[in-house]
């Protein structure tokens, strides 16, 4: 199991080294990734890393999930979740954080290109009465 462990930390790492140029900031609100390009961002209290490819139906989404660790290195014991998924052409998928972010997949017409927007969730108060 250590061994395992330690093939998706390395993974990982190599998936984070490809996106090291293709990140969603802060400040950036939402980022066009061609096929095959590694993106990363935060979500909230989880790190994504991703890429997609084109296929007949849409965009063959592939996700890398694994909590944000700000000042460590990930460990043995650090565990990714790798989701796969095909967004129709034209549609989107979400991919909501309990921390209220949220990232919002689209794939355009064709399967040429996916926009990915970041999205911050707040919740409202109800109005006082």
């Amino acid at each position: 199991m250590i061994a395992g462990n330690r093939i998706v930390a390395a993974a990982f790492g190599g998936a984070l080294c490809l996106a090291a140029s293709s990140g969603l900031s802060a400040a950036d609100a939402s980022l066009t990734m061609k096929p095959l390009m590694a993106a990363s961002f935060d979500a909230g209290s989880k790190h994504v890393v991703s890429y997609f490819a084109s296929g007949e139906n849409g965009c063959r989404l592939t996700m890398m999930v694994i909590d944000s660790a700000q000042n460590e290195e990930p460990t043995p014991q650090t565990q990714a979740t790798r989701l796969v998924f095909t967004v129709a052409d034209g549609k989107a998928a979400h991919f909501d954080s309990a921390a209220g972010g949220s990232l919002r997949f689209s794939c355009a017409q064709g399967a040429e290109t996916m926009r990915v927007d970041k999205i911050d969730r707040i919740a409202a108060y109800p109005a006082a009465e």
